[in-house]
């Protein structure tokens, strides 16, 4: 543990995030594999997209994609979605905080700008970089504030689903894992060095264990 931090103190994992061109495709692929629903989200006006989730206990999974019938997007979209392309695929995860100053000032990359987000009754403060893009290809995780609501994962039904295992491939998968080793401290990630940026999971589910 982090000198002078607390248990409480700490990053936590808050939700992965798998990216589809449709939100269909990307619910369809989800469920297909998981053999469980997902449950309704909601859209994000600031950036023209929507969303499916699942809860994995402590934390969550989300589906999201532009919506095509959205008014254009107020800003640069968030989690690159302006240049995804392809297959249905894990693209980032995000931590939770509740130091967000704290939590930034020991970060080794730039996670972007801090910004305030609102969905529904929800209303968070997440870091962003000004053009969409991804830190480290989306290796490194985003920081998220919940500022003291009730986040997703404690509104989610339990769908029986846990995270087994992320691994987080990266050319500095080493920078990474120094600050998951004293500021996240979950045994169910773990970082590895490659030249080609990815995250891969496997889940525990009603049906079994299914890797992503």
């Amino acid at each position: 543990m982090c000198a002078g931090c607390s248990t409480r103190d700490m990053e936590s994992l808050d939700h992965i995030v798998l990216a589809s061109n449709t939100l269909e495709e990307g619910v369809n692929y989800v469920q297909n594999r998981l053999g469980v629903d997902l449950e309704m989200g909601g859209e994000h006006a600031l950036f023209g997209t929507h969303n499916r989730l699942l809860s994995l206990g402590d934390c969550y999974f989300e589906v999201i994609a532009r919506k095509s019938t959205a008014a254009p997007a107020k800003r640069s979209l968030w989690f690159d979605l302006e240049r995804f392309s392809g297959p249905p695929r894990v693209i980032t995860w995000v931590c939770r905080t509740a130091d967000m100053a704290r939590t930034l000032s020991a970060l080794p990359y730039n996670p972007g700008m801090v910004i305030t987000v609102t969905r529904d009754d929800l209303i968070w403060d997440l870091t962003i970089a000004e053009d969409g893009r991804l830190a480290m290809d989306g290796a490194a995780p985003l920081i998220i504030d919940w500022k003291n609501i009730a986040p997703p994962t404690q509104r989610l039904p339990d769908a029986g689903c846990r995270l087994k295992h992320m691994t987080v491939f990266h050319a500095h998968a080493a920078q990474l894992s120094e600050w998951g080793e004293y500021s996240l401290q979950d045994p169910r990630i773990s970082f590895k060095t490659a030249e080609e940026a990815k995250i891969t999971l496997t889940l525990t589910t009603p049906n079994g264990d299914v890797d992503l």
